[in-house]
């Protein structure tokens, strides 16, 4: 079906074409395809006001709408401000299901915009989910947010705080446990992504968007990416002949490379080194001279 040209009231009214319309939502709302809800919810708004069924039909008007919201959630990074504060406000409920994951929409939305204008738009989107009058159980989400705020205070919430209030509060026990997990993730997106403006990398903007993707959606190969094509068999190769063994047989002497030592000889000087030296007796008649000072007496000596 070719999004850019307007459908006619016919075609609008035929249920084969409404058939396909909501399929396709569906493969887009899973898929998170951005781009194309965006166009569809585009064409369906501006078909439904051009053939002017809501005079003839206002049933069938009523499902194409909520196909439009659903489109919308889906298309949050790509609407305007102020259609993004006026989803927000008028069908934030529609988000809080399995089908679409409204903090993966939100997180897109907000990362888009430079640090400035984030803030900005945060605050906005805050007044409105606060200003959000749709019912999960017997109260609506701004009564609940109230509610929450008043039971545990904004800054000093922790990860598990969604958690302690769904366990301690009172007005929760008659829920659901389908309300009770829209309240779980109300809650979740309200203090993570609308109560402070987060600053947060590309790299773990992209992880969280990646994270939120269905686990059977296959990302399409980029052109310049090669497929690498499958090893091709091989044959299995005989294993290397073993060399001969070098060791030597039992009867075979082992043969040293090395030679043996040789002791050195003795060498003998005319002295021997077993034999104490014996001082001779000096010699009679013979005086030896007479060191007196610096001076030796040599006139004695004979």
């Amino acid at each position: 079906m070719n999004n850019t040209k307007l459908l006619t009231q016919e075609q609008l009214k035929d249920p084969t074409i409404f058939e396909k319309i909501r399929r396709l939502t569906e493969d887009i709302v899973w898929h998170i395809l951005t781009k194309e809800a965006y166009n569809l919810a585009l064409n369906l708004e501006k078909s439904l006001e051009a053939a002017n069924l809501k005079a003839i039909a206002p049933k069938l008007t009523q499902e194409y709408e909520s196909i439009i919201i659903r489109l919308k959630l889906t298309a949050l990074p790509m609407l305007s401000d102020e259609e993004s504060v006026k989803i927000v406000r008028e069908h934030f409920l529609e988000g809080l299901g399995p089908e679409i994951d409204i903090k993966n929409r939100l997180t897109a939305k907000l990362f888009s915009l430079p640090l400035t204008p984030r803030d900005e738009i945060r605050q906005e989107l805050q007044i409105a989910i606060q200003d959000n009058r749709q019912r999960i159980g017997s109260l609506a989400i701004s009564q609940w947010l109230t509610d929450y705020n008043n039971f545990s205070h904004p800054d000093q919430r922790t990860n598990i705080s969604p958690r302690e209030y769904l366990l301690q509060s009172r007005q929760v026990s008659g829920l659901s446990e389908e309300d009770k997990n829209k309240l779980y993730t109300l809650f979740h997106v309200y203090d993570h992504l609308l109560l402070v403006t987060s600053i947060m990398s590309e790299e773990e903007m992209n992880e969280i968007i990646k994270n939120s993707l269905p686990s059977d959606v296959k990302k399409p190969v980029s052109p310049l990416q090669k497929v690498p094509s499958p090893l091709p068999k091989t044959k299995t190769l005989p294993p290397p002949a073993q060399p001969p063994s070098t060791i030597p047989s039992p009867s075979q002497p082992l043969k040293s490379s090395i030679p043996p030592y040789q002791f050195p000889k003795p060498t003998f000087s005319g002295r021997d080194l077993y034999k104490e030296p014996i001082e001779e007796p000096p010699m009679p008649g013979r005086v030896e001279p007479r060191i007196e000072g610096n001076i030796v007496d040599l006139k004695n000596r004979q």
